[in-house]
């Protein structure tokens, strides 16, 4: 392996670890199997990572960052429900590296409930990517985009979960149709439109 920064290299182990989670599985994964992958030795993984515990915590975190990327690239200065709309569509796994990402994301969810800081740590992410849709939504009805006649709050919590739920079963759906099979996703929030 060639010499990088030390941020760097981890970046890449934390990158092969979530891929390797995401298409072998979780149980799969332990230092030697990862390195095998990697084309490198155990020991270059514990020069960066003092245990496989930290190197499923860097992958979980690698791909959650590329989730909530993929999702701030998607907002629009605008704040109209049509540059909402593909907010939302940033956020499900309509590709494959999107399809990777929450695969990594579901397969480490389980772990955080086993552990009470990591779970103390989602539960605080997950609450303010909450907060923040429901910002979004007060927007949008500020704006007169979306009714306003409904609670933000509200119309945050379902679309969170929504995308969540939503996110799960299209894992299990071929990619050819996938898009098909979210339409009802978007036909509901176009209900919302003023």
């Amino acid at each position: 392996m060639r010499k990088l920064n030390h941020a760097v290299r981890r970046d890449e182990i934390a990158a092969a670890a979530a891929e390797f989670i995401a298409y072998k599985g979780l149980e799969a994964l332990t230092t030697r199997a990862l390195a095998a992958s990697m084309g490198c030795t155990i020991g270059v993984l514990s020069h960066y990572f003092s245990n496989k515990n930290q190197i499923i915590l860097a992958a979980f975190n690698w791909a959650d960052s590329r989730i909530d990327q993929r999702i701030a690239e998607a907002v629009s200065d605008q704040l109209s429900i049509d540059d909402f709309l593909p907010v939302i569509r940033a956020a499900l796994p309509f590709d494959v590296e999107t399809d990777m990402h929450w695969r990594v994301r579901f397969a480490l969810y389980a772990s955080t409930l086993i552990n009470v800081d990591e779970l103390q740590e989602q539960q605080e992410k997950m609450q303010y990517l909450r907060v923040w849709i429901t910002e979004l939504i007060q927007g949008l009805q500020d704006n007169n985009e979306i009714r306003a006649d409904v609670s933000a709050e509200d119309v945050a919590s379902v679309i969170f979960d929504l995308i969540i739920g939503a996110a799960q079963n299209l894992l299990h759906v071929p990619m050819a149709k996938r898009e098909a099979q979210a339409a009802p996703i978007f036909k509901l929030l176009e209900t919302l439109r003023v």
